[in-house]
């Protein structure tokens, strides 16, 4: 890449700036998606489509976008620290690279069952109020990302395309962010719709059975 101009200080400002949106990332993608939309899940959805939709659908989805998340942070906080250095090497001056290490963290989807004392079906109600918060999962993750790529149109480096390069590759998994949650919203709903089909609407019990055998 050409790079025509170097500022260690801003260089650093922007690399940390870039770890805490991607700390923030990850409080949506993960933290969020665990204990708002499964741990939300799990006392409202009980039954063999319950445990197919997480499994296959959910769980491989939401993984995805943790390890896309990990590898593009990744690459981009180690462009900017190899780019820092050689800067630095070039132009006789000192540069210490900023650390960075990815949570490396899956979705748990384990508390989902395939049937809670007995019963087997889903509170339809009660859930579509934690599908709801897949949008707000979604919003949260956005606005990281676009946190990220403030942070790196002030990375520090004059002139060439490496703040443009940098700001791509984290379009790349804005972009993903987005259109895995519409999908997963979309099937999401339908595998309620099914759940409702086989088993009615079970209002409140599988909370109750849920709560009597904790």
């Amino acid at each position: 890449m050409a790079l025509t101009g170097f500022n260690p200080s801003q260089v650093r400002t922007s690399i940390n700036a870039v770890i805490k949106a991607y700390d923030s990332l990850m409080t949506a993608l993960y933290t969020n998606m665990q204990n708002q939309f499964v741990k939300g899940m799990a006392d409202k959805w009980a039954c063999k489509e319950a445990q197919t939709f997480f499994g296959n659908s959910f769980k491989p989805a939401v993984d995805s976008l943790l390890t896309s998340s990990d590898n593009i942070f990744s690459s981009v906080v180690a462009s900017m620290n190899s780019a820092a250095q050689a800067w630095a090497e070039r132009t006789g001056t000192s540069y210490s690279r900023v650390s960075f290490s990815p949570k490396n963290v899956r979705i748990n989807t384990s508390s989902i069952k395939e049937n809670i004392g007995g019963v087997r079906g889903i509170d339809y109600a009660n859930a579509g109020t934690v599908i709801a918060k897949l949008k707000t999962i979604e919003s949260s993750a956005t606005s990281a990302l676009s946190q990220a790529q403030r942070a790196v149109q002030s990375c520090g480096f004059v002139g060439g395309d490496q703040a443009q390069s940098l700001i791509n590759s984290l379009s790349t998994i804005k972009s993903k962010v987005s259109q895995a949650t519409k999908e997963l919203t979309d099937t999401t709903q339908q595998a309620l719709k099914d759940t409702v089909s086989n088993y009615g609407d079970l209002e409140g019990k599988v909370s109750q059975a849920f709560s009597a055998n904790e």
